[in-house]
């Protein structure tokens, strides 16, 4: 089976998941961190969901684990079993850096499931058979989807509480995005490479078309990295040419520095250049995923 006879209904479903979770991202906020009571032995117990967080993410990496381990038993050692225990390494030391260095609170670690069960689920809609492995365009389109939902949390959806485009969640969208990836191909051998010629694929052209946008919004003053001053929530306010801008933060503070955390003391905010320079570095570690080791 190839991508071109794939039902619709796995799109429909993929635009569901997506929206769904979209929409849905202040109400779980606040239902993971909303204070919570509870009587016990005639004693009033405070509590909210995220103080389970610091078990659960551990037992969460354990499951992870055993099934990485029964997966590669499953599959068989090979040279390619080398290449795939590799990449976990990386990812896993990619996400330990993200915490020490760019996570603000521990609720943020749920980016990696939502964005991971969206990548597994855009792989299996472009490859149902494991037989392309498409991993550039499933990287892309989750990456892209991401930054759209970052983007509207801090237009709409959290606008009160954003204070500036987060480029570093769109990048643990990129590394949720790695995860559901090598979770659905497992420790599988990539196939053959297609004697079929090249052709630009259409990620290419949306990547282009976008760059082109960006340039033209950025030439023509209609979106600024940083305001002269801060500016109401939701990022759009008179610009210096007299129409709305977009400032991709409410205050010259916040890009591309230290800001105070909830996990740790401190955590750097991306500044624009730093975020897409990171991604372009996961996009490019991971592309060659599927040439390497192939048994």
């Amino acid at each position: 089976m190839t991508e071109r006879n794939v039902s619709p209904g796995r799109w429909l479903l993929i635009a569901a998941y997506f929206v769904s979770t979209a929409l849905g991202h202040l109400r779980f906020s606040d239902w993971l961190v909303e204070p919570r009571t509870i009587e016990w032995q005639g004693r009033t117990l405070a509590y909210a969901y995220r103080d389970a967080l610091p078990v659960v993410l551990p037992l969460a990496a354990l499951l992870l684990l055993a099934w990485l381990l029964r997966d590669a038993a499953r599959q068989g050692l090979g040279r390619r079993t080398g290449v795939v225990a590799a990449y976990w390494l990386l990812w896993a030391g990619c996400v330990a850096a993200v915490d020490r260095w760019l996570t603000f609170s521990l609720p943020e670690y749920a980016h990696y499931p939502q964005y991971g069960l969206l990548a597994w689920l855009i792989a299996r809609a472009l490859d149902p058979d494991r037989q392309t492995w498409p991993v550039g365009r499933v990287l892309f389109w989750t990456t892209l989807l991401g930054a759209v939902d970052e983007l509207s949390q801090y237009l709409w959806i959290t606008a009160r509480h954003s204070g500036y485009f987060d480029f570093n969640d769109v990048l643990v969208n990129l590394l949720a995005a790695t995860l559901g990836l090598m979770v659905f191909y497992g420790f599988r051998a990539p196939p053959a490479p297609s004697a079929a010629p090249a052709r630009a694929p259409v990620e290419a052209w949306v990547a282009g078309l976008l760059v082109l946008a960006a340039c033209a919004l950025l030439y023509s003053g209609l979106m600024v990295a940083t305001p002269p001053q801060a500016i109401p929530p939701g990022g759009i306010a008179p610009g210096p040419q007299g129409g709305l801008t977009l400032y991709l933060q409410r205050d010259p503070g916040y890009h591309g520095s230290w800001q105070a955390g909830v996990w740790r003391a401190r955590h750097w905010v991306l500044a624009p250049w730093q975020g897409l320079g990171l991604m372009l570095l996961t996009g490019l570690a991971w592309c060659p995923w599927r040439r390497l080791g192939r048994s």
